[in-house]
């Protein structure tokens, strides 16, 4: 694995997150990770300051940095989209300020963590 220094500074050209139904995997589910490259058997992600390799089929692929909280209905959490820091949802405000980051994100629909994305 290759280390990695500024997530925030990576041209990451596409963005993506473990699908709804995956079970088995190191990646956490909700976060976006940066996608290093994409082949038809492998995607190179950076996952904590390091490269990994995983199954394209395990993953929703998108191609802007998303800019919303995903929502983890069944562990009842949310994922902050620019740094990944996970929290506790009672009752879901529109808007939430991350207290990680400070930044403040809207929440993504509840149906769109499980719907297909556009790669």
């Amino acid at each position: 694995m290759v280390a990695l220094e500024r997530l925030d500074k990576l041209p990451a050209g596409r963005w993506a997150r473990l699908l709804d139904d995956v079970r088995r995997c190191q990646l956490r589910r909700g976060a976006w990770y940066p996608v290093l490259s994409l082949g038809a058997d492998e995607a190179v992600l950076v996952v904590r300051h390091q490269s990994m390799i995983v199954p394209p089929a395990y993953l929703e692929i998108v191609r802007t940095r998303p800019s919303r909280w995903t929502v983890v209905p069944r562990e009842r959490y949310a994922v902050c989209p620019n740094c990944a820091e996970r929290v506790a949802l009672g009752t879901r405000p529109e808007r939430m300020r991350c207290g990680r980051c400070s930044e403040a994100f809207e929440f993504e629909l509840e149906h769109e963590y499980s719907a297909p994305h556009e790669t």
